[in-house]
């Protein structure tokens, strides 16, 4: 049986981040949430335009689900209904986004929120292994658990014999009686079961990680198997304007429609995940996707899009299509396992797996203490490319320059071709990042040299290596002082991941260390070259090393003050690494290093031992180990950084990166006080604009989360220096640091 041709018909922008979920609701509106932490109302608007009217907020993580809830009892308007990684249910109003109901119960992420077959029923599912049902006429009503699976639960549906579907990571199916009790336990599924949709009076469907969707009775009889994803398959929805018709989505970047158990229409997308799919009743399809972006789909000829935005869609699939061939370690980039893959635990302590990110390729390894996976990294390979040129997202270059936009964030790359203008490339990669127009002509003339166009020079930025006294290209920094990022397209603030310093010069701290190798003395016995050499490698993200390396590291760390800084800045590197995190802050070593990083942080110490202290404290945030003894003595980190005394710009980023850190990690925590006084004396102190910046997000942190916010509120309002510069700031935009600006204006927002 064959369908009409479907096309894009609209792309509703408006989401900062993936949208995870789609829905729709009444006079053909489309209902979506995001990991921006918002759901969003979309209402058309002519024949093919859709506008977003209403913007649901409340949740505090990420929205992961989304439902209309029809009229019912208590609520005769109906409700739109969010999930959150909060571990809570909001109730909205429809039009204008007034919270109604909070349910509480779920004791982790909701996966899932649809309506029951009866007026003002509610079904909830978990990563908290149970799927709730809730009476939203009485909200104070206790909700029915249904308690069975042993993982996380990804979606629940109500069957027309008035029994309930669930399905779970643990690779099964449950069908359930209304009180709880278990009827059956349904198998064939080979991994997770990620999706349910009632098909018809006697049967349901469900799609799986394993990238196949069965039919089933509602009795639990397998009625067929369909298959023709090649990946995880997310999300399924019942097609009304097709008879035994349905549409499925996945970790393959597509959509595929569904008639009599055929797949009759592949829908590509540019991208790698679809999320989630939904049919409207007149049939069009709407995805939520990695990208941040809904879009539509319609086989009505009136409401395709036009023709140039139909022609840009297909250059965009067409480009994601050639990533999807880059090859990584023998592997091609569609071949390997998408995010999902995390969700099964690891088998080892220290395994590790590769995961497709999008068009990148990123290394987990497994923490066996703290029971998750750890990202370690990105994973780089062969792409291929004609002879002479590189590849980047897609696309062949000449170039592709990693730039160094601040300290402490991964570089930015800049393709270039020889046969464009440099200076008309410059201005697009300023744009495209947000960065200050001042820096146009430092770009531009970064690519000439770089590219050798000509033999100008790069001009000097004023930046000298601390180690080599040679110059670096670092836009617009000033004795390291970092230029800003592109701004976040919505919130600031809350800050939910720790940050860390990556960036450095191995050779530059080889040579130095080899210098003062040389130096010594006071009994203490020199290393030897090799020695030296591999402990410098120890600075490498993703190392191998033998232990006896880091002993001779924690040896190193015994020089004298004067030579100690490279030491201090190797150090800094390996602990990203999280095998070496857990040597140096092992239970034995740990504490005593962690107190004598404080030492340096004493006044009297040299400046540069006391900024590399800081830097090695924000880094030991890259593992459990370190994360733990940082945070157990809080206290005294929180003094040193208070007693520190006038501090250069790399200093006061260190400062306010660490207090960043422990912001992100105490934010729900009741006594934060130290910390809050700690972050305004650095605010009141500092002066580069970066440094100014992290303290900004790490109080905004700290307001956003605290169960203590009157608190917070109260000592920035009485700080009357920072209260006048947070209004200053939020009134007045800097046109080089356009951050500040809107981070004042949420903190205030918050006050």
């Amino acid at each position: 049986m064959a369908i009409p041709d479907y096309k894009l018909s609209a792309v509703l922008c408006g989401h900062s981040m993936d949208v995870r979920c789609v829905a729709k609701t009444k006079e053909y509106c489309i209902l979506s949430a995001s990991r921006d932490r918002t759901a969003k109302l979309w209402h058309p608007e002519g024949v093919k335009d859709f506008v977003n009217v209403v913007t649901y907020k409340g949740h505090n993580n990420f929205v992961s689900c989304v439902c209309w809830l029809p009229p019912c009892e208590a609520f005769p308007e109906g409700l739109v209904i969010t999930g959150s990684n909060d571990n809570t249910i909001l109730g909205y109003n429809l039009q204008d986004g007034a919270v109604q109901i909070n349910l509480k119960g779920h004791e982790n992420v909701v996966c899932s929120v649809v309506p029951g077959r009866e007026s003002g029923i509610l079904l909830s599912s978990s990563w908290d292994s149970t799927g709730r049902v809730w009476n939203i006429n009485s909200p104070q009503m206790a909700p029915v658990v249904l308690k069975g699976h042993q993982a996380a639960v990804w979606a629940f549906v109500e069957l027309a014999n008035c029994t309930y579907a669930t399905a779970s990571a643990d690779k099964t199916i449950k069908l359930w009686r209304k009180d709880g009790g278990i009827i059956s336990t349904l198998t064939g599924h080979t991994d997770c079961v990620r999706g349910l949709a009632v098909a018809s009076n006697e049967t349901f469907i469900s799609c799986a990680n394993d990238a196949s969707i069965k039919l089933w009775t509602n009795t639990g009889e397998c009625l067929n198997t369909y298959y023709g994803h090649t990946n995880y398959i997310y999300s399924i929805s019942i097609n009304p304007a097709v008879e035994h018709g349905f549409a499925s989505c996945g970790e393959d970047g597509s959509v595929r429609l569904w008639a009599a158990g055929d797949c009759v229409r592949e829908l590509r997308l540019p991208v790698q995940s679809v999320w989630s799919v939904t049919c409207l009743d007149n049939g069009d399809i709407v995805t939520g996707s990695s990208d941040g972006l809904v879009r539509v789909f319609t086989k009505d000829p009136a409401r395709y899009a036009d023709e140039a935005t139909l022609k840009q869609f297909e250059q965009d699939v067409e480009k994601m299509s050639m990533a999807s061939q880059q090859e990584f370690g023998g592997f091609k980039l569609s071949e390997l396992p998408g995010p999902e893959i995390l969700l099964e635990p690891g088998k080892s302590d220290g395994q590790t797996k590769l995961v497709r990110r999008g068009t990148n390729v990123k290394c987990y390894s497994w923490s066996a203490s703290a029971n998750t996976w750890n990202e370690i990294g990105d994973v780089m390979g062969a792409k291929p490319a004609s002879e002479g040129k590189t590849m980047y997202q897609g696309q062949e270059y000449d170039f592709v320059f990693s730039v160094d936009i601040k300290d402490g964030a991964p570089p930015i790359k800049l393709p270039f071709n020889k046969t464009e203008d440099p200076w008309v490339s410059a201005q697009a990669f300023i744009h495209k990042h947000d960065l200050p127009q001042v820096y146009l002509e430092q770009v531009a003339n970064f690519i000439i040299t770089n590219a050798k166009l000509d033999s100008l020079p790069a001009p000097s930025n004023g930046f000298a290596d601390p180690f080599t006294g040679e110059s670096r290209y670092v836009p617009g920094a000033a004795a390291g002082a970092g230029a800003p990022r592109a701004a976040a397209p919505d919130r600031l603030v809350p800050h939910d991941s720790y940050i860390r310093f990556d960036q450095a010069n191995l050779k530059a701290i080889y040579d130095k260390l080899k210098e003062f190798n040389s130096k010594v003395g006071d009994g203490l016995t020199a290393f030897t070259e090799a020695q030296i050499e591999d402990i410098v490698k120890l600075g490498e993200l993703n190392c191998t090393f033998n232990p006896e390396t880091v002993t001779a590291l924690k040896k190193m760390l015994e020089w004298p003050k004067e030579i100690l800084f490279p030491v201090l800045d190797v150090t800094r590197l390996a602990v990203r690494n999280k095998e070496i995190n857990g040597l140096i802050f092992d239970t034995s070593y740990g504490p005593t290093f962690v107190q004598y990083l404080l030492a340096l942080l004493s006044p009297d110490n040299l400046a540069a031992n006391q900024m590399l202290a800081m830097r090695v404290l924000v880094n030991a945030f890259s593992d459990l180990p370190g994360e733990m003894l940082v945070l157990a003595a809080r206290e005294s980190v929180v003094h040193s950084i208070i007693c520190l005394p006038q501090m250069n710009n790399n200093a006061q980023i260190a400062a306010s990166s660490l207090a960043l850190n422990l912001s992100v990690a105490l934010a729900q925590q009741t006594d934060t006080t130290e910390l809050v006084d700690c972050i305004i004396h650095l605010l009141n102190k500092i002066s580069d604009k970066e440094a100014y910046f992290r303290g900004l997000v790490a109080l905004g942190t700290l307001l956003a989360e605290s169960p203590n916010k009157v608190m917070i509120q109260t000592k920035i309002v009485s700080n009357s220096q920072l209260h006048s510069r947070l209004k200053a700031d939020g009134s007045t935009v800097d046109p080089n640091f356009k951050k500040i600006n809107t981070c004042s204006l949420q903190i205030l927002s918050m006050l």
